[in-house]
């Protein structure tokens, strides 16, 4: 047998019998060899078998084989061990081909000298469901492997049409795609790539591919693809970075910026065209004429003969005059490293320090020596302490500042900078790159400290997580409300709820937050575990007297934004008039003050701060705290360990460090007349100050100690 023509069909049902007329048409071109067709039917429904037994009726060289794998690579593996051809071709069963494509694949492929090629069509045009005006691509044959691999770390840059040696595709069998990683068409050209098998297209050649509301390309638009050797971090990191890659640091002036929003909102308007029918019709043509307008090629007259032949097959395939003046080629790329996506995925591979990860943080945006920040570097020492073989990273949804990369530089992690390398792109391109390298990177411990992002996209995945065995952590801080009293804003329920079939473990840092989760959610309260935050003891300042013969010298030290509550301090300020001083420490939040906030207050504005440390604390009597939600926030502990009594607003799990008249004051967040009688009380009565600062650090010992926490991580962090 010279050639088998394999056909794989599932519910393909009328148009199984389209797809055999082509084949049988561009059969025609080779009457004089010897040729096949096998139909392998994989848990067929009963008129996808009914039109293949009216095809084995038709044509004698139909083989009809009843099948059940259940996935598309099994059953094609399955075909190619049957078939008793040299070479073989391969066509998915709704399909259609080029009346030349067979007979010139044919030639083509006797005449290499090399037995181990690919061979593909030139030109793929989508059409049928959703593709009223057609989609049509030219491929590209495979070039060097480096160039390969860049381009297809983001797209696939062929189909399942194919011809090739029977011993050939045994070499590198279509792989199954488990546990709902997807595409395995995708997969099988990747692996291809990374063993040197060429991938040549034969020229002058169609794939006619059909859309269809129920197929499997229309399910699987967000899943993952499985690990493939061509995008190994290793041999990612063995392809020198292009000098002419994407310049991803932040956009600088207006006209820029402007530039990089059309561009975004051509992105989303082209991805809604190709999800929404009555859209796509509308705007999909000029949306993609903008898009590709570089690249834009016009079609050739075979492509549209091959078109109009095709037409006496299937109609839908109809190239009016109108149609054919405006189809154009969409080529995948002119530049080999114009993939700027693969590019992203190649630096993202450079910033690792090794080929895998073991633990992966996954990050909001983060400021520089913030809670967030602590709370990071917390757990990365206590796992560098108890697994002091893994690799750890952290990625984050914003970009990396100064401040922050200092903060994290001397703890061994790899900072993967995918905030700054994917600014101005759409989160359909993000969700790609960062799925490939969670795949390639081989890490299967996550850790999601609070971020949209990261929440939205383990929604998106979770059967497939679930599945594959990832380890989902989440740190929890506290509830969140409205400046509407009593309105929660945000908490576990359209977060953590939607989630929780992934999650191995929730981490707080206090007991308030877990009760409250547990008042409205049927949470597993097994899973929720508190983990007291660490200090360093070494850092302990004795508490000192507080001066009563001079105005209270109080210290408050946050962000400048709603929920720290600044416009409290200004009217304790005014109330307590010259009994005390109040100097305020923090970033401002642009969005929400100005810098000239304080200005008709006595509190005194000293600029931002990079940790208490940077803080001369001695200069203070007191620490007030007046945030409006919080969970226990580091800051607390910082301040009491460098001797300051606090006064602290009653919210979420505040009062479990500072107990109130134990270690501390608790006041209610809007009460003034309690955070001024709180005051007085520390400058009358120094000495029950003090003890209060002395119990504040005590519980830092017994609570917060480094041992007690590095426990907890080894016990929690499997």
């Amino acid at each position: 047998m010279d050639l088998s023509v394999i056909i794989t069909a599932h519910k393909e049902g009328l148009y199984l019998y389209k797809t055999l007329l082509s084949v049988q048409k561009s059969l025609e071109k080779l009457s004089k060899v010897n040729t096949e067709i096998v139909i392998n039917l994989d848990n067929a429904d009963k008129e996808t078998k009914r039109v293949a037994n009216l095809c084995k009726r038709q044509d004698l060289r139909v083989k009809l084989y009843d099948v059940s794998f259940g996935n598309p690579a099994d059953n094609r593996n399955d075909a190619i061990g049957k078939a008793k051809g040299t070479y073989i071709a391969i066509l998915d069963g709704d399909d259609l081909i080029s009346e030349n494509w067979l007979s010139s694949a044919y030639d083509m492929i006797k005449q290499q000298h090399s037995k181990d090629i690919i061979l593909r069509p030139e030109a793929h045009i989508q059409f049928g469901y959703n593709e009223p005006n057609y989609a049509v691509w030219r491929m590209r044959s495979s070039s060097d492997k480096a160039i390969d691999a860049v381009q297809m770390a983001y797209w696939n840059l062929w189909t399942n049409c194919m011809v090739a040696r029977k011993d050939t595709l045994e070499k590198v069998p279509f792989r199954n795609a488990k546990n709902g990683f997807g595409f395995e068409d995708y997969l099988f050209a990747t692996e291809t790539v990374a063993y040197n098998i060429a991938n040549i297209i034969v020229p002058e050649t169609a794939l006619f591919y059909r859309r269809r509301e129920n197929s499997t390309s229309m399910f699987h638009i967000d899943t993952i693809l499985d690990y493939s050797p061509l995008f190994d971090v290793s041999y990612m990191q063995s392809i020198p970075l292009q000098k002419n890659e994407p310049n991803r640091q932040p956009l600088e002036n207006i006209k820029q910026k402007m530039r990089r929003n059309f561009k975004r909102g051509y992105r989303f308007a082209f991805d809604t065209a190709k999800k929404i029918g009555p859209i796509n019709r509308v705007m999909a043509p000029s949306v993609k004429k903008i898009l590709y307008k570089k690249n834009i090629q016009i079609a050739g007259q075979w492509l549209i003969d091959s078109m109009r032949q095709i037409n006496a097959i299937d109609n839908q395939i109809y190239p009016t005059e109108g149609v054919v003046a405006l189809m154009k080629f969409h080529p995948l790329t002119l530049n080999p490293y114009e993939c700027s996506y693969g590019v992203i995925y190649q630096q993202l591979c450079h910033q690792m320090s090794s080929n895998h990860l073991d633990y992966l943080f996954l990050a909001p945006a983060m400021s520089g020596r913030g809670g967030t920040e602590k709370l990071i570097a917390n757990y990365i020492k206590a796992l560098k302490k108890v697994h002091p073989e893994w690799k750890i990273g952290i990625l984050s949804t914003q970009p990396f500042n100064d401040l922050t990369i200092d903060y994290f530089n001397n703890l061994d992690v790899d900072m993967l900078d995918f905030g700054r390398l994917t600014l101005g792109i759409g989160n359909y391109e993000k969700d790609i790159i960062w799925s490939r390298l969670l795949v390639q990177s081989k890490v299967k411990r996550l850790h999601l400290v609070n971020d949209e992002y990261w929440y939205r996209w383990i929604s998106r995945h979770k059967v497939l997580l679930i599945n594959n065995n990832y380890k989902i952590n989440v740190s929890l801080f506290m509830r969140e409300f409205t400046h509407e009293k009593g309105r929660i804003l945000s908490f576990a329920d359209p977060y953590i709820s939607e989630i929780w079939p992934t999650v191995n473990k929730v981490f707080t840092d206090n007991r308030r937050v877990i009760d409250e989760a547990l008042e409205n959610n049927a949470f597993d309260s097994r899973r929720m575990v508190v983990h007291y935050q660490p200090q360093d003891f070494s850092e302990m300042t004795p508490p000192k007297d507080i001066e009563t013969n001079k105005p209270l010298r109080v210290l408050w030290a946050s962000r400048i934004s709603h929920q720290k509550r600044p416009d409290i301090i200004k009217q304790i300020a005014k109330k307590m008039g010259s009994d005390v001083t109040i100097d305020a420490y923090g970033i401002i939040e642009k969005k929400q003050y100005t810098k000239n906030y304080f200005s008709d207050s006595p509190v005194c504005y000293k600029g931002s701060f990079s940790g208490i440390s940077s803080i001369n604390t001695s200069q203070y009597d007191v620490y007030l705290y007046t945030s409006q939600t919080d969970g226990l926030p580091n800051i607390l502990m910082e301040v009491a360990a460098a001797g300051l009594p606090i006064i602290a607003s009653d919210v979420g799990g505040v009062g479990e460090f500072v107990v109130n008249n134990k270690a501390g004051r608790l006041i209610p967040v809007e009460d003034i007349n309690g955070y001024a009688s709180a005051l007085r009380y520390y400058k009358n009565n120094p000495m029950q100050a003090k003890k209060y600062a002395k119990e504040a650090q005590r519980i830092i010992r017994a609570q917060h100690s480094w041992v007690k926490f590095e426990a907890a991580v080894e016990k929690d962090i499997e």
